[in-house]
């Protein structure tokens, strides 16, 4: 899933947009670890629109 959303104007007037990129999923079973583990990995970036 990717969410972004503007946060502001630079010098000249063009926006600024945060975003998030979000990442969901599982590990895989092992003798070690019986139960599957669900992970998450969200990714921030600034982007400026000129």
């Amino acid at each position: 899933m990717i969410v972004e959303y503007q946060i502001g104007v630079d010098v000249l007037g063009f926006p600024i947009y945060f975003r998030h990129e979000i990442y969901k999923g599982e590990t895989n079973q092992s003798k070690f670890q019986p139960k599957p583990r669900k992970w998450l990995k969200v990714i921030q970036s600034i982007i400026k629109q000129h």
